[in-house]
């Protein structure tokens, strides 16, 4: 009789820290409000693919949807759902301009594609493509020293505004539209008054994130030429679209390895002082001869998993972080997730569990 009893109080007492367990994670999963900061995953995109020509340059891997052209709206609409798959929350996607190839095939495949609205888009400004030749002088520096470099920009905007802002896919922060500018580091002679006259004349507030960290003085945004001037943020954020240096590259070694010599050093302190927005290279292969950079799915978790734990300031307006992968599809440099024949759709399963595990 007294061994049943003490059975029932076992009994009675599993099932009471049973319960207590399960309020606790009950609690512990509502805990957090529904309108809590999010994180926000962004993959480059680009949409300058002409179907069948796809041997110009030696192209890295090989795409599972073959040799494809972005102005198809069911290529685009494969593209969404592996995003979509992947955790991505939106495509960053290049633009070059109103007459640009990347310009009609948004138009014939990516806004023409079914599932459009499963996500969101938002585009890298393609800056030396677009401001470079107008300040007199192609030369791969954009001085803001001549007008027609801030009236161009002014002209892209307001198309920008005109076309595509108002989408409701396009990503806004606060309300104001995400746009990513390109290798901002080579902005000369570049002040706030820039950006505030570029705002009023188009009549939008942008959420602008600069392409400012990289090597030399820009590994610090005190001293890069467009980091923080007089303690004050040139942009509301920044990223790193691409730290591939050829120079700096071991032959032979990983991305992982790169990442951790070369870029974590640059993202830490870019991440201290500024809302930075890092991003993380599966791995580097182009058709130009620079050296290659190796790359595993595995190794890809541990690079998004060591990203993650920087010192990183909240973006604001309901986002906690932004992350970039560079790239989705950017074939031309072998850093694509894009399923390919030879390692299958492992990078898009890397991608969801690292972002989201």
């Amino acid at each position: 009789m007294l061994s049943e009893i003490k059975n029932q109080k076992s009994k009675i007492k599993i099932g009471l820290a049973l319960v207590a367990l399960f309020v606790t994670c009950s609690f512990a999963f509502a805990a957090e409000p529904a309108d809590a900061p999010k994180d926000l995953v962004l993959g480059y995109y680009y949409p300058w693919y002409y179907q069948g020509d796809w041997s110009r340059h030696g192209y890295d891997g090989t795409p599972v949807l073959g040799k494809y052209g972005t102005d198809d709206p069911k290529t685009v609409e494969q593209h969404i759902k592996w995003a979509k798959r992947a955790g991505l929350d939106a495509f960053v996607i290049s633009w070059w301009g109103p007459e640009h190839l990347t310009e009609k095939h948004l138009r014939e495949g990516y806004l023409n594609a079914p599932n459009v609205g499963d996500i969101k888009f938002a585009f890298i400004y393609e800056c030396l493509g677009r401001l470079d030749e107008p300040d007199g002088k192609v030369d791969s520096q954009i001085d803001f020293a001549n007008p027609a470099v801030l009236d161009r920009l002014v002209e892209d905007f307001t198309y920008l505004r005109d076309h595509f802002f108002s989408h409701p896919s396009y990503l806004k922060i606060g309300g104001r539209p995400v746009v990513s500018l390109y290798v901002t580091r080579t902005f000369r002679h570049f002040e706030h008054a820039h950006l505030d006259e570029l705002q009023k004349r188009i009549g939008v507030k942008l959420f602008l994130i600069g392409d400012e960290p990289f090597f030399g003085d820009q590994k610090d945004p005190a001293t890069a030429r467009n980091g923080l001037r007089d303690g004050r943020p040139m942009f509301d954020a920044y990223t790193a679209y691409n730290m591939f240096e050829d120079g700096f590259v071991k032959e032979g070694e990983s991305a992982l390895s790169y990442q951790r010599r070369e870029a974590m050093p640059i993202y830490k302190t870019w991440a201290e002082k500024t809302v930075f927005c890092p991003g993380v290279i599966p791995r580097y292969a182009d058709f130009r001869g620079h050296k290659r950079l190796t790359g595993t799915p595995d190794e890809y978790v541990t690079m998004i998993r060591e990203m993650k734990q920087l010192p990183l300031k909240p973006v604001g307006d309901g986002v906690r972080h932004i992350y970039f992968i560079t790239s989705f599809n950017e074939w031309w440099e072998g850093t694509t997730i894009e399923p390919a024949t030879e390692y299958g759709e492992a990078f898009l399963d890397a991608t969801r569990r690292a972002f989201r595990e």
